[in-house]
């Protein structure tokens, strides 16, 4: 299960599309901040891309570019609750390697 935080991401991230079929997107932290905490808001897409909801396409930061996402239904491909307990596991520090 994903968390309320990378929901609301996602949310924004879908609302930056200005067409139906539009694939990529970009979503920066900065646009964010009004939002969510920085790190909640890395750690959400973290969860959306380990999940499959979107895939970074271009990694910003320290580059001074902005990243890029683009999404897809890997999500719908995954068994459910294995991979869930997995994801959330790994999220909150438990896996260990």
């Amino acid at each position: 299960m994903i968390t309320q935080a990378a929901k609301v991401a996602y949310i924004h991230l879908k609302d930056k599309c200005v067409s139906f079929d539009q694939n990529e997107v970009t979503l920066s932290f900065k646009e964010m901040e009004r939002i969510m905490n920085r790190h909640t808001y890395s750690r959400s897409l973290d969860q959306l891309e380990q999940c499959g909801f979107i895939t970074r396409i271009q990694r910003g930061g320290l580059h001074r570019k902005r990243n890029f996402f683009r999404f897809n239904d890997d999500w719908k491909k995954i068994n459910s609750s294995a991979h869930i307990a997995t994801v959330t596991s790994a999220h909150n520090g438990t896996v260990r390697p």
